[in-house]
């Protein structure tokens, strides 16, 4: 029943990662817009995504509002009409009094004002640069968002194929051992040891399935569509990398958008102080006016009269309030100039470990992908040795979980190392001219003199930490002393010597219950071991058999089976051309056993035959 209900459970999961598999898919074929290029990605990106639109509109936004202010210096004109109706406290004589209905043209003039409608008109001139460097960062950021969404959707499509080879592999060894406890020639423990590292094997695949549904709604939230089902790859090894941290970081103290911003920012701030301080001069204003009609009762009043005047008006004390607001725009002005100095911060941490991880992740590459070679060819090898007995079934696993986990590493930090270019250009406000993208709709401002007076950054980046291995190799303790402290706690104990495995082969080779004849499957692993006797040239091979023993077994009987097995053996090899002169065949029945035996049972273990090279 328990075996039973390990199978129902592991299709209940296969089921769960096929759907998974299957909605993906279906979802990116028919909802993706097959888009041919990333620079087309993120040009759509920067253009629809709707933080950046947020931005767009903030900056548009304030140049509407330096607009507003600007008419402040322009004449104002209005038509005026009015209408009163007054007692009549004595006679009107000759038409002199306040006419009842009037109709005049007045035009106003603001001749100056301390400076201050000028001084706010440039403030928000700055502060619309303010808000369009907020929008450049943005659109930064964005691309660089979407940019490593593209990349993570290419990394775990390939962690999932790494993931659905490593649960064949273990799916397969599963079934092959499942046959041989089946067939009553196999461990039912190996079977559980298989089984579960199957199921790690499908908790994998789930994992990274998982990884990839949600790097595609982040795709998705980005871009505003699902992704294409391929996705070009992109090289960023040759797109102009400074040649140093310190090249790369002056680049972005010159173009860093939140820098930039950061600055127009004080600028605007100095501004917002000189208009508070037109409150302390006196203000000038022109006023002319032109009636146009009057009634008939007022004809000659004073108030039908055309007029320009000039007037002065000069505060001389209003409760302190003026100086307070200088020294609010004062200490904001401080306040800007400390969020200056935080982007110079900032942005010198991005740019610095960005590009630090290129070169050491380039490094890196290069020994994970010897790693994986190496684990792929190890993988091959423990698969023929545990086919003749030198390895164990736990050795196998673990070969293949290394081999799993080298290929993921090395997928990953290939991605990681794109990444980092990303990063770079992102922190240099260059990825979108990097990946030739231009929103068309934005002016194109000129750098102002004041980014170099104001920028007070210094380039200097940490120096970029070196390994000296000979010099690691020349202090290290002696690997031997090494070994001999872990096991004694003293370098003074004497090695033992190692018996080589090449001097013993144990092929997995099984025969029919109660009979020497080879079962047909276990032919393949005496094929390999052929491969071993190759190597061991002319010398003598003695072909030994073994048995289990069990409550009902007979030494007699056994040494016979035991004898008749190596014999079949020794028949084999001798029909694939082997020399029958290097050979001899001898039966041990169940006296030299390896592991314990089951009264019932016996031991898949002490089932062996072993062949063993002769000095």
């Amino acid at each position: 029943m328990t075996h039973i209900f390990k199978q129902t459970m592991s299709r209940s999961r296969i089921f769960n990662i096929v759907a998974v598999a299957v909605t993906l898919f279906m979802s990116s074929t028919v909802y993706a817009d097959n888009l041919a290029t990333l620079q087309q990605i993120i040009e759509k990106t920067v253009t629809r995504n709707p933080e950046v639109q947020a931005r767009y509109h903030n900056f548009t936004a304030a140049q509407q509002e330096q607009l507003v202010t600007r008419g402040n210096l322009l004449p104002q004109v209005d038509l005026t009409a009015n209408y009163r109706k007054q007692e009549d406290v004595g006679p009107n004589l000759g038409n002199s009094a306040i006419p009842e209905r009037q109709t005049a043209l007045v035009l106003r003039q603001m001749l100056f004002d301390g400076f201050a409608t000028t001084s706010e008109v440039n403030r928000l001139g700055h502060a619309s640069r303010v808000r369009y460097y907020e929008l450049q960062s943005a659109m930064q950021n964005t691309a660089l968002e979407a940019v490593r969404a593209y990349l993570d959707i290419q990394r775990y499509r390939q962690l999932k194929e790494h993931a659905q080879d490593n649960y064949i592999s273990h799916k397969q060894f599963y079934e092959r051992i499942q046959e041989r406890v089946s067939a009553g020639v196999g461990r039912r423990v190996d079977l559980e040891q298989a089984n579960g590292r199957l199921a790690l094997a499908e908790a994998n695949l789930l994992t990274e399935i998982t990884n990839l549904h949600d790097v595609m709604a982040r795709y998705q939230r980005l871009v505003g569509e699902l992704p294409p089902d391929n996705l070009p790859e992109v090289d960023f090894t040759n797109t102009g990398l400074s040649s140093s941290a310190t090249e790369a970081l002056q680049l972005a103290y010159r173009k860093n958008p939140e820098l930039l911003g950061a600055i127009e920012n004080i600028v605007a701030t100095e501004q917002e102080v000189r208009s508070k301080r037109g409150s302390y001069m006196p203000r000038l204003d022109l006023q002319a006016r032109k009636v146009l009609d009057t009634s008939s009762d007022g004809r000659n009043s004073t108030q039908a009269a055309d007029v320009i005047e000039l007037t002065m008006n000069f505060n001389l004390f209003n409760g302190f309030s003026d100086r307070a607001s200088i020294d609010q725009a004062a200490e904001k002005l401080i306040s800007t100039q400390d969020l200056r100095d935080k982007a110079c911060v900032d942005t010198r941490q991005t740019i610095v470990i960005a590009y630090n991880d290129i070169y050491r992740l380039k490094e890196q590459l290069i020994y994970r992908d010897q790693h994986q070679l190496a684990i792929e060819k190890a993988r091959e090898a423990y698969r023929k040795q545990f086919d003749i007995g030198q390895r164990t079934l736990l050795d196998l696993l673990d070969t293949e979980n290394e081999y799993f986990q080298a290929r993921r590493t090395y997928a990953n930090t290939s991605f990681d190392m794109k990444t980092a270019y990303v990063r770079t250009y992102a922190g240099q406000g260059e990825l979108l001219s990097k990946l030739g993208v231009v929103r068309a709709d934005l002016p194109d401002f000129d750098r102002a003199e004041y980014f170099d007076r104001q920028n007070v950054c210094e380039a200097v980046v940490p120096v970029m930490l070196n390994v000296d291995k000979e010099a690691l190799m020349a202090n290290a303790q002696p690997l031997s002393d090494t070994l001999l402290s872990l096991k004694t706690g003293s370098g003074a104990a004497t090695q033992k010597p190692v018996e080589s495995l090449s001097r013993k082969i144990i092929p997995d080779v099984q025969f029919e219950a109660d009979s020497a004849r080879i079962i047909e499957s276990s032919l393949p692993a005496l094929d390999n071991a052929r491969k071993v006797l190759a190597e061991w040239g002319s010398a003598k091979v003695e072909i030994g058999g073994h048995t289990d023993k069990r409550n009902t077994s007979s030494a007699a009987y056994n040494y016979k089976l035991s004898e008749d097995r190596a014999k079949a053996v020794l028949d084999y090899l001798i029909s694939k051309g082997e020399d029958a002169g290097r050979f001899t065949a001898k039966g041990y029945g169940f006296d030299q056993p390896v592991a314990e035996n089951d009264p019932v049972n016996g031991s898949q273990e002490n089932r062996r035959v072993e062949l063993i090279r002769l000095e």
